[in-house]
């Protein structure tokens, strides 16, 4: 009888000894598992950052050739800084707000 009680003892402390480090490895790993979420997060919005900023990049690229290709860019930008032809006589209307 003693043995079948020792039996079911070893049993149910080993049961509960497992059950108490899958508990302890589950709660030392969730902080690791939640960082690494949050680092996939920000990994994935800095990649988006970086596309945008390489798309401003080739707009500001684009912009640039044209300067050396387009005069019909290079007039419309300056008009848009007031820069004027030599001799060139300019009326400038502001609203007044």
């Amino acid at each position: 009888m003693t043995d079948g009680w020792k039996d079911k003892f070893v049993k149910g402390f080993a049961l509960t000894l497992l059950v108490a480090v899958l508990v302890g490895g589950l709660l030392v790993a969730w902080p690791t598992f939640r960082r690494g979420q949050s680092l996939k997060r920000q990994d994935a919005e800095l990649a988006e950052r970086i596309e945008l900023k390489r798309a401003e990049i080739a707009k500001l690229l684009e912009n640039q050739n044209r300067f050396k290709t387009d005069p019909d860019f290079v007039e419309h930008i300056a008009r848009q800084n007031r820069r004027v032809f030599p001799g060139e006589l300019v009326f400038i209307f502001e609203d007044k707000k």
